[in-house]
């Protein structure tokens, strides 16, 4: 008999926090689960911890991948998953031992496709969590209300993260997280809430993300710059896309989109490291010269848009020349 829930987490060079987050996923209070470490070409030791792993809990399987990344991690170990739900852990975070038992039972009981809930961050020894994130209510969504809140909520990382939820797994049926890029949990969130039928979110801090000073993620480099771009802008056309189901807040969102993707450009080409990156450049100029003539954005966006689209020199000595860094 298979498990009810299959733990997901991608293993890479993480051997000094694999402890951590393995302790807390076998020591849960709910126990019905297989554990699938995706590690991929870690040079730290880290792949024989997993396999030791495997030794000592019958929970846990082992994929060796021969090709680096977090999104291709996940999309092989959703391939081999065996439950119906799924979850997402960074082998380099922990969760509370009572998360799985507490979010199982609120699918259960709502018959829900999502269950999502919220993180504490953790940076020099310090937990941070926001007021209302753990007081333990629970609040129901249909598909037009969890899409609409993963949209607008665009800065809450509980909202934008695959490691906040619990998932049914066929809601990954045709829908892989994009490879090859950055920022692919922003890249993917909204379409799977648009699969989805009815979530609840339970406001609880279950989730440990633990800020490390030497992750690439908090350095700015012209490729995540531009993948952080794409996935707004992807954003913006769903947005398009979908503007009789987003009515009411349609004119709030693609504005919310706009201003962020020149904001993206805009960080990117003040970026030294930019110079150079020209298809990179040009495709941008390109998505944001296309959203010029929408007629729903505030005055200030559209301008600064259309200055894009028909001076763009103007733009770059107005934002660019002088503020390289």
């Amino acid at each position: 008999m298979s498990a009810k829930i299959s733990v997901i987490i991608p293993v890479h060079n993480t051997a000094k926090y694999l402890d951590r987050c393995m302790e807390s996923v076998l020591g849960q209070t709910f126990g019905d689960i297989e554990v699938i470490l995706a590690e991929n070409l870690s040079t730290d030791g880290s792949a024989d911890m997993c396999d030791d792993y495997a030794r000592r809990d019958s929970r846990v399987r082992v994929l060796h991948l021969d090709r680096a990344g977090l999104s291709h991690a996940r999309n092989e170990a959703l391939l081999v998953a065996e439950s119906d739900a799924v979850c997402f852990i960074d082998s380099d975070d922990y969760v509370d031992k009572e998360m799985l038992e507490q979010l199982y039972s609120q699918m259960v009981l709502y018959g829900a496709d999502i269950v999502g809930y919220n993180l504490a961050q953790e940076k020099d020894g310090i937990t941070q969590i926001a007021p209302g994130d753990d007081d333990g209510s629970v609040i129901s969504l249909d598909k037009v209300q969890l899409v609409t809140a993963f949209l607008l909520n665009v800065d809450n990382w509980s909202y934008t993260s695959a490691c906040t939820k619990l998932f049914r797994k066929s809601l990954f049926d045709n829908l892989k997280f994009p490879e090859g890029r950055f920022h692919e949990d922003h890249a993917v969130m909204h379409l799977i809430a648009e699969k989805c039928t009815k979530a609840v979110w339970l406001q609880r801090a279950f989730y440990h993300y633990v800020y490390h000073r030497e992750s690439i993620t908090h350095t700015p480099t012209p490729q995540k710059l531009y993948d952080f771009f794409c996935a707004d802008y992807d954003r913006y056309r769903f947005i398009e896309e979908h503007k009789p189901m987003l009515t009411s807040d349609y004119t709030e969102l693609v504005n919310i989109y706009a201003v962020r993707c020149f904001k993206h450009f805009r960080i990117f080409m003040r970026n030294r490291q930019s110079v150079g990156q020209k298809t990179m450049k040009n495709d941008m100029i390109s998505s944001l010269s296309s959203m010029a003539g929408n007629e729903a954005l505030n005055s200030k966006i559209g301008l600064r848009l259309k200055i894009i689209k028909y001076a763009y020199p103007l733009f770059f000595l107005i934002h660019i020349a002088f503020r390289r860094k």
